[in-house]
C-alpha cells in the first residue's frame, strides 16, 4: 500500500527540460505509455517515438516540437506513477507543464491536450518569428541571486525597451525575456543590484511577455473548440499563482499564460501552506523544479521522477513497488 503519511504535490516541468530519448524507457515498460504515444502521435500527425528516438538536442529546442514532446514525457511519467498507485493532493505545472496538470486533474482529455499543445507551440513559434522580424534578436535569461521585485525595479530604472520579467522561479531566480540587446545592456545594473549570474536559456522565444499577445488572441479562438471540465483535484495555475476551481477559469488562465509572467514562487508557497504537502514530485524530465523547491526555502523535498528507475525507486519507498 501507498504510505498515507506522505502527502504528495505533483509538479510538471515545461520547456527547457527536454532531452533526447526522454520517456522511451517508460514506453518500453508500460502499455499505458505506449497507448499515450499513439494518442499524441495521432493528434500531431507525427510518430513521436521515432522523433524522440532520433532527434538531437538542437531539434528538440524548436518550440513546435518541444512543447509536444515535453508534454508527452510528463504524461508518460504520470501514467506510470498512476499505474503504481501513487496519488496526489494537488497539481501544478511550470509554464507549458501546466497543461500536463490539466490532463492530470481531468480538465482535458489526452486527445484534447495534445491537440492544444501542438497549436500552442505553433502559435508561439509564429509569434516569436514575427517579433524577431519586427524588433530584432530576442532571448531569455535567468537572473540568479535576486527576486522578482528587484528585477522589475531594475528594468524600470533602466527604462528597458521590450524586456520583461517572465518567470518568478524562486526567491533568488527570475527569468527575463525580450530584446537580446536590452538583456546585455541591463546586465551590469542587475549585477550591481545583487544578481550573481545571468544565464542564457535554451528556449526559442520571448515567452510569457506581451510579445506573445497575438498568439494569445488566436489561441483563445482555437480553445473554443474544446471542453474544459472542472478540475477533479486541486489545480494551481501560474498566471495568478493560486488555485482554480472551474473549467472556464482554467481556459482563461491557459490563454493569459502565453503573455503573462509565471508566478511559480507563489504556487510553491500556497501549496506548502494550504495543502499540508510533505513531499513534491517533479513528474517529467530534468531536475529544474526540484531546484526551485530547494531555492524557495520551503522545507519540502522535491524528487525528480522522469525515468522508470526514478519512479520505481519512489514507489518502492512507499511500499508500492
Amino acid at each position: 500500500m501507498v504510505n498515507t503519511k506522505v502527502t504528495y504535490a505533483a509538479c510538471y516541468p515545461g520547456q527547457g527540460a527536454q532531452k533526447p530519448k526522454m520517456a522511451l524507457d517508460l514506453y518500453e515498460q508500460s502499455s499505458g505509455v505506449r497507448n499515450l504515444f499513439e494518442i499524441a502521435s495521432d493528434a500531431v500527425g507525427k510518430n513521436l517515438f521515432n522523433v524522440l528516438d532520433t532527434a538531437d538536442e538542437a531539434s528538440l529546442q524548436q518550440t513546435e516540437l518541444t512543447q509536444v514532446v515535453v508534454t508527452l514525457a510528463n504524461r508518460s511519467a504520470a501514467t506510470v506513477l498512476q499505474e503504481r498507485g501513487l496519488q496526489f493532493a494537488c497539481h501544478a505545472g511550470f509554464s507549458l507543464g501546466e497543461l500536463s496538470a490539466y490532463a492530470a486533474t481531468g480538465v482535458l482529455t489526452e486527445e484534447s491536450l495534445f491537440s492544444i499543445v501542438a497549436k500552442r507551440g505553433e502559435l508561439m513559434a509564429q509569434a516569436t518569428e514575427a517579433a524577431m522580424k519586427r524588433y530584432g534578436q530576442l532571448a531569455m535569461a535567468a537572473i540568479v541571486g535576486v527576486g522578482f521585485s528587484t528585477v522589475e525595479r531594475v528594468l524600470s530604472e533602466q527604462k528597458a525597451r521590450m524586456l520583461y520579467c517572465a518567470n518568478d522561479n524562486s526567491p533568488t531566480q527570475v527569468v527575463i525575456s525580450g530584446l537580446a540587446s536590452e538583456i546585455e545592456r541591463c546586465s551590469e545594473a542587475l549585477k550591481q543590484s545583487g544578481a550573481r549570474r545571468i544565464i542564457p536559456l535554451k528556449v526559442s522565444g520571448p515567452f510569457h511577455t506581451p510579445l506573445m499577445q497575438d498568439a494569445a488572441a488566436e489561441f483563445a479562438e482555437f480553445l473554443q473548440n474544446f471542453t474544459f471540465s472542472d478540475p477533479k483535484a486541486p489545480l494551481y495555475v501560474t498566471v495568478s499563482g493560486t488555485q482554480v476551481y472551474t473549467g472556464n477559469d482554467v481556459r482563461e488562465q491557459c490563454i493569459k499564460q502565453l503573455s503573462s509572467p509565471v508566478r511559480w514562487t507563489r504556487i510553491l508557497q500556497d501549496i506548502s501552506e494550504t495543502k499540508g504537502v510533505t513531499r513534491a514530485l517533479e513528474i517529467g524530465p530534468g531536475t529544474t523544479l526540484s531546484g526551485f523547491w530547494k531555492a524557495s526555502g520551503i522545507p519540502i523535498n522535491c524528487t525528480s521522477v522522469g525515468t522508470y528507475e526514478e519512479i520505481r525507486s519512489v514507489s518502492e519507498e512507499e511500499g508500492n513497488g
